[in-house]
């Protein structure tokens, strides 16, 4: 049974690699500029590589963000090119070797995995860079890839393979009672209610 209040803390800083899964597209914005704004008031780099493509984030990101965080549309395919994972690789290590600060955050939404690419987050990881990244079907989180699992509001249809995807560790109704600004984020056998950071 879903509880009727139930408390929510705020999101804690993420670690390692994130996956996020579920949300409306007005809910993945959201959740990406607000990451994106606390990392940049916390000192921190921030970039983001989006094959969604959605005119929204890209919009959010040059006017709330103002060149403090790099925005990188991906073609709709969602692939990597060499050339963009130079940039990332080139971002990533200038943030790792300045002044000390927070680490540096890498957003990816609905990139496709490929040989090369895994192997350029694997070196980031290692590296210590965080990565969040916005998963377009639960057929995309791969058991013992990521540290951490952060669940979006779903409709009715999709929260049975959501819940699933995450060992039932979060029930169907848990999952569709979930309203915009909230999630639950999963690490190892915990799951937490948290709030998402806001925009404004």
């Amino acid at each position: 049974m879903v509880e009727a209040a139930r408390t929510l803390l705020p999101l804690p800083d993420l670690l390692g690699r994130v996956a996020v899964l579920g949300g409306t597209a007005t809910d993945k914005t959201t959740l990406l500029v607000g990451l994106a704004l606390r990392q940049v008031r916390q000192q921190g780099t921030v970039l983001c590589l989006d094959a969604r493509r959605q005119k929204q984030t890209e919009v959010q990101f040059r006017l709330l963000l103002r060149g403090s965080a790099s925005y990188v549309p991906l073609p709709p395919s969602g692939i990597v090119s060499d050339e963009i994972a130079q940039t990332v690789l080139t971002t990533m290590s200038r943030a790792l070797s300045g002044e000390p600060s927070r680490r540096p955050l890498l957003l990816l939404d609905s990139v496709v995995e490929d040989r090369a690419w895994e192997r350029t987050v694997t070196f980031l990881l290692n590296a210590g860079v965080m990565v969040v990244e916005l998963l377009p079907s639960p057929v995309s989180l791969v058991f013992g890839r990521y540290d951490t699992v952060l669940l979006l509001r779903v409709d009715v249809g999709t929260a049975s393979a959501l819940s699933r995807a995450v060992g039932r560790k979060v029930s169907e109704a848990e999952l569709v009672s979930l309203k915009a600004g909230e999630g639950v984020l999963i690490h190892l056998v915990r799951a937490q209610w948290v709030a998402l950071p806001e925009v404004l």
